[in-house]
């Protein structure tokens, strides 16, 4: 599997799927030999396990069946291929390492809202808000797109948690939430499509950004073309 010191990006591949447990049973056991055997690729695992544990935190029904209809659509997609790669050959299978990371870094960090419809906006971010002490509430309607928004933005190790609810959006607009620092850059926090509930009764997002806690300044909801729905600061 190698050629002196260098390692090939098959092999890499190989104890990637490993600890992804991906591999055919032909092809564990090199693979942990592999491993046993190289600190190059010990490291290279190492620095993959976050990734994994990451991943294993991702709900299984998302897993096999993606997020619902109106939820994330880059979640969505990005788990389509996960799906599609696993049952593939054991060449595709390998490109399900860098899939799977991709997954984890839309779960966890913000591109992948958690959206549900809500009958009383603002219920489910008193709920969140209640679990989390530290969390800034704060809620604005916009007075010229009648769009309304009741957020809880709660800190985390270098991150933001963000528990919102918005109402008054036009049925089909597909949206993004985003958090601004001080210096006016926005992270996404999540993105959907609104539903015809959505417009009339609310929608709930539970999502979360790559921002200081500190920084934060304020969450606002934009369509693709960049329209500003509605903006709470903070």
């Amino acid at each position: 599997m190698t050629s002196g010191n260098v390692v090939s990006p098959g092999d890499h591949a190989d104890v990637a799927g490993l600890l992804l447990r991906t591999l055919d049973d032909e092809d564990r056991t090199p693979a942990e030999e592999h491993l046993a055997g190289c600190e190059q690729c010990r490291e290279e695992i190492d620095s993959l396990r976050t990734w994994s544990d990451a991943l294993a935190a991702v709900p299984e029904p998302m897993r096999l069946d993606g997020p619902p209809d109106g939820g994330d659509l880059l979640l969505q997609r990005t788990l389509r291929r996960v799906r599609a790669e696993s049952t593939g050959s054991r060449r595709r299978r390998t490109a399900l390492i860098g899939v799977a990371a991709a997954v984890v870094v839309v779960a966890a960090f913000g591109a992948g809202a958690v959206v549900r419809p809500s009958g009383v906006p603002g219920d489910a971010v008193a709920q969140n808000a209640s679990s989390l002490p530290q969390a800034r509430l704060a809620e604005t309607t916009d007075p010229a797109t009648g769009a309304r928004m009741k957020l809880a933005v709660a800190p985390a190790a270098g991150w933001v948690r963000v528990h919102a609810a918005v109402s008054g959006i036009p049925a089909g607009e597909r949206c993004r939430l985003e958090v601004i620092d001080r210096s006016g850059t926005p992270r996404t926090a999540g993105s959907w499509v609104v539903s015809a509930a959505g417009e009339s009764e609310g929608t709930s997002l539970d999502g979360s950004a790559l921002v200081d806690p500190a920084q934060v300044m304020a969450v606002r909801v934009v369509n693709e073309q960049g329209r500003v729905f509605v903006l709470v600061t903070l």
